[in-house]
Parts: structure tokens; sequence; C-alpha cells
């Protein structure tokens, strides 16, 4: 028996164990994880990598061998990806808008609260700084998130979530734009129907974007090939399935800086 590790998962080849020991695995499936939840495991979060990012700071506690701004990084898995990307099929998608302290105020570098669009403020006020404020001085940032199954050659596919807002807030618009306009037709019909979110592949990559106060890295969504793997599908179903139970949440991280320290990307 051999096993491959690819991104923090081991998919086990077994073609070689006797038949009754493959059964044996069969029902023991799960077994010694049963007290194990979501509430026990790290949110995977695909992360682009900027200059400011500490994955990317030799030396420091998080840096992660081979990082470098522009990148992908499963936070999770601690996965770092090259410079063709990930491909992805979407599973679920939300609008937030957490609800942050200014940085250097003592802030706990998690989100104070996350509103939702049934609850959003609408006293928020946008200040000079393009920062929508509150009137205890937190500024709530819209942030578009995607709930993914990261596919693989040869690797089991890997649940992630990735978070827009700012200047990304343009290409998650324009990725749902895509995804609300894949259409599948009925052979018996003729009849158009809206595919499913996981119906096509998806590829990310990045690229340098800038303006007259800076450049940092954004992403790049191309359409792929449809989905053809029966199994990826169904996983890809069942992940959507928990997304709208609400058994998947994601996390948030406040952005990082194309200037090596924290705070604001210039856009």
């Amino acid at each position: 028996m051999t096993n491959n590790k690819t991104n923090g998962a081991v998919t086990t080849k077994a073609e070689t164990l006797p038949a009754n020991k493959m059964e044996e695995l069969v029902k023991l499936s799960g077994v010694g994880l049963e007290s194990v939840t979501t509430d026990d495991l790290p949110t995977p979060r695909i992360k682009l990598l900027q200059t400011g990012s500490d994955e990317a700071k030799e030396g420091h506690s998080k840096y992660i061998e081979g990082a470098k701004a522009g990148r992908l990084f499963n936070t999770a898995s601690q996965s770092m990806y090259g410079k063709e990307g990930i491909n992805v099929v979407v599973c679920g998608y939300s609008k937030e808008w957490p609800e942050w302290k200014e940085r250097g105020t003592g802030g706990p570098g998690a989100p104070i609260q996350i509103f939702t669009p049934q609850n959003k403020p609408t006293n928020a006020t946008r200040g000079d700084d393009g920062k929508y404020r509150l009137g205890n001085g937190n500024y709530i940032e819209e942030t578009a998130t995607f709930y993914l199954l990261v596919l693989g050659e040869g690797i089991t596919p890997e649940p992630a979530v990735l978070s827009m807002s700012k200047s990304a807030l343009k290409h998650a618009r324009n990725w749902a734009y895509m995804l609300k306009n894949e259409f599948i037709q009925n052979p018996k019909t003729k009849k158009l129907f809206l595919a499913p979110s996981w119906y096509r592949v998806y590829n990310l990559t990045t690229f340098m974007d800038s303006n007259d106060k800076g450049d940092w890295y954004n992403w790049k969504i191309e359409k792929g090939d449809f989905l053809n793997d029966e199994a990826t599908f169904d996983a890809a179903s069942a992940f959507n399935e928990s997304f709208r139970k609400g058994k998947v949440v994601a996390s948030y991280e406040e952005d990082e800086t194309s200037e090596g320290q924290k705070g604001d990307i210039p856009f």
C-alpha cells in the first residue's frame, strides 16, 4: 500500500491490499474521529500573498519556504501553489460586511462582528480614506466569499473558502456574473436552465495591479472545462449542501499591503 501526500491530504492507493483488508477499512471508515467536529478544524482559506504577507517574510514565525508575493496559499494545508494557480469549482457564495477596528488600535485581528445583507448597518458613512465608518469608529468592509473545491491531478478535492474585498470585488462580481450566466439546454425540451455553480471548472491565477498610490497583486479568473468527474461532482454537491445548512463558515483576515507592513493595500 502506498500513500501520496499532496496539499496536506493523504490519498491511499490500496490496490495491493487483500480484499478482506479493504472490506475492513471500509467498515472502520471514520473510526477514532467521532468527536472531531468542524469547530475543531481550521477553516481552509485560499490567500493571495502580498509583499507584506507574513508567510513571505524570511525569519518570520509564519514564513513558508518558497512563499512569495503573487502566489496562492492554503492556510489550513499550508500548501503553496505555483504560477499556474489552482483549478476550482464553486460550491457556494455569500456577501457579508465584517466590522473591523482600525489597525494599531488594539483590535483582535478578527472581525468584531459580521453583518449580512439583512442586518447591514444603514448609518455607515464613507470617510476620506474610503472606508465606511460606524458611529463607534470601526469600519465595515463589503466582502464576497466563494466556497470552493480545489482540484488537482490525483488528489482528493479540498474544500476551501476565498474572500474578496476592496479592488478584488470587481473580479468577484465578474465571476458571479459568469456563474449566473452558465446555462444548460435540456435535450428533451430544448429549454435552457441555470447550471449549478460547480458545473464548470475555473482557473485562478494572479496579476500585478496598480494605481497612482502603488501596486499589489489581484485575481485573474478564467473559465475552464466542464466538470466531468462524477465523484468530484458529488463531492461538490455535498459541500454545497453543508454550506446551505450553515455548517461551513468563512473566517476573515485583514488585508496586507505590498509595502511590507500590515495596513491598507493602495487602492
